[in-house]
């Protein structure tokens, strides 16, 4: 009698163990034991040289995101922590940075910006690592895909209708002058804005602008001798800002039509521009005026640490990737398991090209295939240092 009453309870207690195994299965917990202490994500990031300033934001939102997660028990009870590599502008030691993670590393983030993303992709594509290259345009990133993600559509997609919608704001704008850095993916933002002008009628002049330049007033004087109506700004941030200095003072005084592109989107065009940019547009990818609570978080923390500055227009990118890298981590069955290395990256990688619905700070969105879409584009007016929203347009409408 006690043998049966025991096979009954072992059966019972079988039984429940099951039936707490079918139910965490059908909840979607990970079903194997994570074997990291932390979850480490490098970072290959411009932080000293010319642009060290775009670099700074993007890893303050790397760290803003890690922070957060981590406030919250992190994901699988482990840490997130972000491993700052820097790069500067300088390919090889981007080569140099990509060596020391291509064997180890489970995913990354950057290269940052594209001379380093040429030189260092490569190597990150032959070592089957996932980097999420994400502040560049679609041409780059495709190069290397599924070894990435574009963070937009084609520039010949996403940024036409924005330029377009700007012209179209501009009581008799028949001609404009562009002045465009052949520096990384802006020769081909620059054509797009082309096509965009075109598309409503307006011929574009290009003027070229040295990387070396450090006086405008030449260059100034050669757009103006095109007798154009309007202007459109795709070089560096402080150029861009003495470009308009020097336009004001050979008697250019119709700030409206002056269109500054989101690259230019940083601290410098705001310091060294100051109240001479009044007037002037500007397009982005974010809305600094947008009312929900989590983007009034972001703002407020970002403002704090920058000086009382809204964030740019490029500065939430690598907080919304490494949601993502959480999202994947969560959603996965990853372990950080080195002996499962090449397969827990396959995992991580075809969960984030493929993720769905996302909820990013500023807006949601899905991937197919490594591309994003329901993404569009801001057209801002700038008054006083700050960015006020004009319209929206939805590249994919």
């Amino acid at each position: 009698m006690m043998r049966k009453h025991a096979k009954s309870l072992v059966s019972v207690l079988a039984m429940a163990v099951l039936l707490v195994c079918l139910c965490a299965s059908s909840l979607g917990a990970p079903q194997s034991t994570v074997v990291v202490d932390q979850w480490e994500i490098p970072f290959l990031n411009c932080l000293t040289g010319p642009i060290a300033s775009i670099g700074a934001y993007m890893s303050w939102s790397a760290h803003k995101a890690a922070d957060e997660i981590n406030q919250k028990g992190g994901v699988k009870g482990k840490p997130i922590k972000i491993v700052d590599l820097d790069t500067g502008l300088s390919p090889e030691k981007a080569v140099e940075q990509m060596a020391k993670i291509v064997n180890k590393s489970l995913v990354a983030l950057g290269p940052v910006p594209e001379a380093c993303i040429m030189a260092a992709m490569p190597l990150a594509v032959k070592n089957g690592l996932f980097s999420m290259a994400a502040s560049t345009t679609y041409e780059y990133a495709v190069q290397f895909f599924p070894y990435t993600v574009a963070w937009h559509t084609g520039s010949d997609k996403t940024l036409p209708p924005i330029v377009a919608a700007w012209a179209e704001k501009q009581s008799g704008v028949k001609q404009v002058v562009q002045f465009v850095e052949k520096s990384g993916c802006w020769p081909v933002m620059a054509d797009a804005h082309t096509v965009g002008l075109s598309s409503v009628g307006v011929k574009t002049i290009n003027v070229e602008v040295p990387t070396d330049a450090v006086t405008f007033g030449p260059l100034v004087v050669r757009a103006l001798a095109q007798k154009p109506d309007g202007f459109v700004l795709t070089c560096m941030s402080e150029k861009a800002a003495k470009i308009i200095m020097e336009l004001e003072k050979y008697g250019w005084k119709d700030k409206a039509k002056i269109l500054i592109f989101s690259s230019a989107d940083d601290v410098s065009l705001y310091t060294t521009g100051g109240e001479k940019l009044n007037g002037c547009h500007i397009y982005g990818y974010l809305d600094a005026e947008m009312e929900t609570e989590r983007w009034k978080a972001f703002k407020e923390a970002y403002k704090k640490d920058h000086g009382g500055m809204d964030p740019v227009s490029l500065s939430t990118i690598y907080y919304d990737c490494v949601y993502m890298i959480k999202d994947a981590l969560q959603n996965t069955d990853v372990t950080g398991d080195p002996k499962k290395l090449k397969e827990e990256r396959a995992a991580i990688r075809e969960h984030i090209r493929n993720i769905q619905d996302f909820e990013g700070v500023q807006m949601s969105w899905s991937m197919k295939d490594g591309v994003p879409s329901d993404k569009g584009v801001f057209l801002f007016v700038i008054e006083n240092g700050k960015k006020n929203y004009v319209t929206y347009v939805d590249a994919w409408k």
